[in-house]
């Protein structure tokens, strides 16, 4: 019965340390916090085997202390974040895929390409810049013809082409000065 109390514990101290080292998807965890959070659960599963609760729960502690202690590090110094937590990298500069900076990253143009697929864009071409981003997402922007159309602009374009056709309808309907003095 005993055993059923630790773990709960256990289990609890786990959900908590959790949600206090952060609310991110495994697909936007740094290698840092990846590594954390693969930590926390090999902690738990040997403490679920051993019997020293307190151990187990200062250590889950202590895992979480030291991600955050090394985020605030990296929030304060530059050189700290490039080492824990990485830089994003540019892949694409003006439509043209940057090939020494894909092989930094150990990727093909292909496996790039693919990634554009997948954003929806149809060309490289389409890509003003585009970078790998430290979760291994891909961040771009389009340059201006590729871009969609905002419903903002949608909306001015439409109220800039009504005014100029109830200018031209206006326009037409009213009899000019010329033509009042023919009447007259």
């Amino acid at each position: 019965m005993n055993y059923i109390w630790e773990a709960l514990a256990i289990l609890f101290t786990g959900f908590c340390l959790f949600r206090i080292a952060g609310k991110k998807t495994v697909a936007e965890m740094t290698a840092l916090e990846t590594i954390t959070i693969l930590a926390m659960a090999s902690t738990i599963g040997h403490a679920i085997s051993e019997n020293d609760l307190v151990k187990t729960i200062f250590a889950l502690c202590a895992l979480v202390t030291l991600l955050m202690f090394s985020q605030f590090l990296a929030i304060k110094f530059n050189i700290i974040e490039k080492l824990f937590i990485g830089k994003p990298t540019t892949v694409i500069q003006d439509g043209i895929i940057i090939t020494n900076n894909l092989k930094k990253l150990r990727m093909t143009s292909e496996q790039l390409e693919a990634m554009v697929r997948q954003k929806g864009i149809s060309s490289v071409t389409d890509i003003k810049t585009a970078s790998v981003e430290i979760t291994g997402q891909l961040g771009y922007e389009l340059i201006k013809s590729a871009k969609p159309v905002t419903i903002g602009e949608l909306e001015q374009m439409l109220n800039q082409l009504q005014s100029n056709i109830l200018q031209q309808l206006t326009g037409t309907d009213q009899p000019s000065q010329n033509d009042k003095k023919i009447n007259d």
